[in-house]
């Protein structure tokens, strides 16, 4: 509250099962709430709709005319971008927000208006406008002689007696990945197929989408080398690689090895297209764009999966999530990376009013439904770096081992809990 009005006013109305005062449903209510709303630029009346959007978004509408006389865009809809379906109705979450000066919501606002300079952009591609976009398929991009050599690495890191055991990561009993970028493996034993891999994806970038063009720097975040068996699959069809730019996948298996094991891509009209996928082709595609893998029926099906993004070329033993100046404990390499692209970066002053939240807003796209629109909101997770104040960010080998088995540090997940828990 500020001099007397309030910079934030929520009104439940709830859904059809619970109880809201009908007589608050009119005009007077409403005029009342957004003559008490502050001025402030940020100052929002928030009221959660139910299955009453129709009435609410009117009486609301009215209530920002009968203060400045005329409609200026004050009112907006909104609801979450679901990546998963619900079995409530269309207008069930939808907010009806009003502000009493003319504004607009866009993923540059909020990081702005809630992150100031601590905000990090991963220059990725919004997810609505990522599945407008195409998969793009080189042909026999590797030769059988690249995919041998391929193996052999991946054979010798499961075998060297280095500490290599965490770089493997059991998904199913069906399914595995050994992370080849840990430890520096991949640019070490794979130099020239790395070279060509990045020339590659540059070009096919350059060709298409100009996402690399959006960051300072571009590296190779993660390369797994994938084992699926029978009954292995990537099931979910709105998964992508969040804060990736382009994700390519490479086919090793032999054209037979294995049936069924599909990749597929959710495209603009809803269905799932299949995509031509033989030993040696590469498919690069913008990593913010829905895909999965269907169910292997029989035999066995190895990939090379890489994702490049903006932030250093990783060597930790995983798919890490801190991108940009964020730091990874488990990142051997992490020191290295700062002084190159980071050497000044410094904590933020503890004067500042920004609060780092483990979330941001990740996509805003408009829809059309019944002559409504509304903004849907995809929230996503974010890790905040943890550092000592006024000093530039490093991570030295002891703070590596020190830190190295602590998840909840490592992974900008665990705020959001187990992704396998039924709550989740």
């Amino acid at each position: 509250q500020v001099g007397g009005e309030y910079d934030t006013i929520i009104v439940n109305v709830c859904s059809s099962d619970d109880v809201f005062p009908n007589h608050l449903l009119n005009g007077q209510f409403f005029n009342g709430l957004v003559s008490i709303l502050s001025n402030y630029s940020t100052a929002t009346l928030l009221v959660n709709s139910g299955v009453s959007v129709d009435a609410v978004s009117t009486l609301v509408d009215e209530a920002c005319k009968h203060i400045h006389g005329h409609r200026s865009g004050h009112a907006l809809l909104l609801r979450e971008y679901l990546l998963r379906d619900h079995s409530t109705s269309d207008d069930e979450g939808v907010i009806v927000a009003a502000r009493r000066r003319e504004w607009s919501l866009t993923v540059e606002d909020w990081q702005r208006q809630h992150h100031d300079d601590n905000a990090q952009s991963s220059g990725a591609m919004d997810v609505a406008n990522a599945q407008r976009t195409q998969v793009v398929r080189l042909e026999k991009f590797l030769s059988l002689e690249d995919i041998e050599t391929i193996h052999s690495v991946a054979k010798a890191k499961l075998a060297s007696n280095e500490p290599t055991s965490s770089a493997l990561e059991k998904h199913t009993d069906s399914w595995k990945v050994l992370y080849l970028q840990s430890d520096d493996t991949f640019q070490q034993k794979l130099p020239t197929l790395r070279q060509r891999i990045l020339e590659a994806v540059r070009q096919v970038d350059k060709d298409n989408w100009h996402l690399f063009d959006n960051v300072d720097h571009v590296n190779i975040r993660v390369v797994e080398y994938h084992q699926m068996d029978e009954y292995g699959e990537l099931a979910d069809p709105r998964h992508y690689d969040l804060n990736s730019l382009l994700t390519m996948d490479i086919m090793l298996s032999e054209d037979g090895a294995f049936e069924g094991g599909d990749l597929q891509t959710e495209e603009v009209d809803g269905t799932l297209k299949k995509h031509e996928f033989k030993q040696g082709d590469a498919l690069i595609f913008v990593s913010h764009k829905y895909h999965c893998v269907d169910r292997v029926r029989s035999g066995r099906r190895n990939v090379m999966v890489l994702e490049f993004w903006y932030g250093p070329e990783r060597q930790c033993p995983h798919r890490c999530e801190r991108f940009g100046s964020e730091i990874c404990m488990r990142d051997p390499g992490q020191d290295l990376y700062t002084q190159q692209f980071h050497p000044n970066l410094k904590q933020s002053d503890d004067s500042s009013t920004s609060i780092l939240f483990p979330f941001r807003l990740g996509s805003v796209s408009a829809c059309n439904a019944d002559s409504r629109e509304i903004l849907e909101l995809l929230w996503e997770p974010c890790g905040n770096t943890e550092v000592e104040p006024n000093k530039p960010i490093v991570a030295v080998k002891e703070q590596v081992d020190e830190y190295k088995d602590d998840k909840a540090l490592s992974d900008a997940f665990a705020c959001f809990g187990d992704s396998d828990s039924e709550d989740d």
